[in-house]
């Protein structure tokens, strides 16, 4: 019998097809097979968005949410669930604090006999000096800027989503299968209770003049699914991270990031 030398050099190559081999048999064989994601799954999440960033980088809104949530999937790798989150809205007023302080330095100026303050910011100053004085109590420019006019606010929601054989992008850019986790989107959102409720309000203060603005709830599960792995035991973990800009494509929002995790706590 003729035996074939195969040099040390292909070694790790050999080695290394064989467990690709081995890892694309074992998906191969299991990709029919949900019913071993059935059971409970607890999960959390959390993200933020830039929501309004004044071009002078005078004013900046970002709002944020964190949430905890519980899933069933069944067998057929269907996923009913439910959840709460929590919404907040952080700003940040440092340019805004800058130039109002040297609007109140210039208001100063002008009102000092002898010395004229020229041009835009002079004018700034007058007018500015003219509004406060319209508000009965206000000496000088006043204002809290947009926050949630409750604070941070609570909604409790439903949702559903899928288990499913697929692909993802790895680290090196190649397309590697795994089993995926979607959780659809969120559109409807209660308070405690059972209340429904959808809106946000927002609460901003002008020489004490207050004005509200209301905008949507948004889901805390965005398009995207989550990469499944083997966790410790014989559970699974589902993880999720994306960043971007401008998502849904509104021009007007800025950066983001969402990332959610969950496991599963009770298998079937």
């Amino acid at each position: 019998m003729t035996k074939k030398r195969i040099s040390s050099g292909w070694i790790p190559v050999l080695v290394l097809s064989a467990l690709i081999l081995a890892a694309n048999l074992h998906f191969a064989q299991g990709e029919g097979d949900l019913s071993q994601f059935a059971g409970t799954w607890s999960g959390h999440g959390a993200g933020e968005e830039v929501r309004f960033r004044d071009k002078h980088g005078l004013l900046v809104l970002t709002v944020k949410h964190k949430a905890e949530f519980v899933f069933h999937v069944d067998k057929a790798g269907r996923i009913e669930g439910e959840g709460s989150i929590e919404y907040d809205l952080e700003k940040n007023t440092s340019g805004l604090d800058d130039l109002v302080a040297g609007v109140h330095a210039l208001m100063g100026l002008a009102q000092v006999p002898g010395v004229g303050v020229e041009g835009a910011l002079g004018d700034t100053a007058k007018k500015a000096g003219e509004e406060a004085t319209d508000v009965k109590g206000v000496t000088k420019i006043q204002y809290d800027a947009p926050h949630l006019k409750n604070g941070p606010e609570v909604r409790h929601f439903k949702f559903t989503g899928t288990v499913r054989p697929g692909s993802y992008k790895n680290s090196e850019g190649k397309e590697a299968d795994a089993f995926l986790v979607t959780l659809d989107d969120v559109l409807n959102f209660t308070r405690m209770g059972g209340q429904p409720d959808n809106t946000l309000v927002a609460e901003y203060e002008v020489n004490k003049v207050k004005t509200e603005a209301s905008f949507p709830c948004w889901s805390p599960f965005i398009e995207g699914a989550g990469i499944v792995r083997r966790g410790p035991g014989s559970i699974h973990v589902a993880e999720f991270q994306q960043k971007g800009s401008h998502r849904q494509g509104k021009r007007v929002w800025e950066e983001y990031g969402y990332v959610w995790l969950a496991r599963q706590v009770a298998p079937e």
